[in-house]
């Protein structure tokens, strides 16, 4: 195990406490999430611990397909006669439902950190 997932673990806590902080649009979520799979799959790739396996597997995946802007039609027409206000409470529930996501994902990793730390250095 090289010194280079941990700095990813690392970089991936700091941007959800960012996330988890004061994101405010769904771009940035959707990022965070693609990074979150790219590194859980480099981690069942790469550890050959099954203990710690088995935490990388309870990682959990950011809701994105929430986030995409699939909005039924009639929440869209339901929007669209509330001058959108709708849309926009519907789209902070999302947005708040990830954050809450993030936060988890964040506490797994670092106790994935935790782990690797002391198993592999």
């Amino acid at each position: 195990m090289n010194r280079n997932i941990l700095r990813q673990i690392a970089d991936i806590q700091i941007q959800a406490d960012k996330i988890t902080a004061n994101a405010t649009n769904s771009t940035e979520i959707i990022d965070f999430a693609r990074y979150n799979e790219e590194v859980k799959a480099y981690l069942l790739q790469n550890v050959k611990d099954d203990f710690i396996i088995s935490y990388v597997r309870e990682i959990p995946s950011v809701p994105i397909e929430d986030l995409e802007g699939n909005t039924s039609l009639s929440a869209t027409i339901l929007g669209l006669f509330s001058g959108g206000l709708g849309f926009n409470i519907q789209q902070m529930k999302r947005l708040e439902r990830a954050k809450e996501v993030v936060s988890i994902l964040k506490g797994k990793y670092a106790s994935i950190e935790f782990l690797l730390k002391n198993h592999f250095l």
